[in-house]
């Protein structure tokens, strides 16, 4: 019984390997169109709009590349977090797909333009808090069902924030459970907490605490704690 368990077990996978050979080039292509039509759709004003240039999926390369990806993110004129970002330009990149142990995806691009708006702090020991934006936790979350389980490695030729070129960086980010988020640039650590309060960013020289929007609104009406 074990032994036909088994023989069955190694013609299915050599049916769908063999499957997936032929219809390569179809799959590759019904992939790409579908990924770029989902792209190309417009949910309105509070959702982030794609611009694209050559994006294509190449499914027996488990690959995704694309010349130019442009998104421009909503801004709603209001403190939520999501309006901290207006917009995200990546240029020549090429992204990899691992399913060895854990799902793992590699991009490289020569390129990576990000705009965000200018905050301002409140300072508190070693810590500033943000009084311009607020966090949601759902955004938190969100991130973490959606993600939790991926690894994401991503390096760029030049990384330019807000017109300044910083030159070569590399990222790279794991959960390390439902509360923390840890990001590796250029091998140095940064601690994403989520808290009943908001979000704190633990890095090596300063924390930063975005609050959620009930204690956002109480603490930047204080001006007993000092800017």
């Amino acid at each position: 019984m074990i032994k036909l368990i088994f023989f069955l077990g190694i013609i299915f996978i050599v049916g769908f390997f063999s499957a997936l050979f032929l219809f390569a080039d179809d799959i590759s292509n019904k992939l790409t169109d579908s990924l770029n039509r989902n792209l190309d759709v417009d949910w309105g004003t509070a959702h982030p709009k794609f611009k694209k240039k050559n994006l294509i999926f190449d499914v027996l390369d488990m690959s995704l590349n694309w010349d130019d990806l442009k998104i421009n993110f909503p801004n709603t004129q209001t403190s939520h977090m999501r309006n901290l970002l207006s917009e995200l330009n990546m240029n020549d990149c090429k992204s990899k797909i691992s399913i060895i142990l854990k799902l793992r995806i590699f991009i490289k691009c020569k390129k990576i333009l990000i705009q965000y708006s200018k905050n301002k702090w409140i300072k508190k020991g070693d810590m500033k808090i943000s009084r311009t934006f607020f966090f949601e936790r759902r955004i938190f979350d969100d991130l973490y069902d959606k993600q939790g389980s991926i690894n994401v490695r991503l390096d760029t030729e030049k990384l330019i924030i807000n017109n300044k070129n910083l030159g070569y960086y590399s990222v790279e980010n794991s959960f390390i459970d439902e509360k923390n988020l840890e990001i590796l640039i250029n091998d140095e650590e940064v601690i994403f907490t989520k808290k009943e309060e908001g979000l704190i960013i633990k890095t090596l020289g300063t924390d930063y605490f975005f609050l959620n929007q009930i204690f956002f609104n109480n603490v930047i009406n204080r001006y007993d704690i000092g800017v």
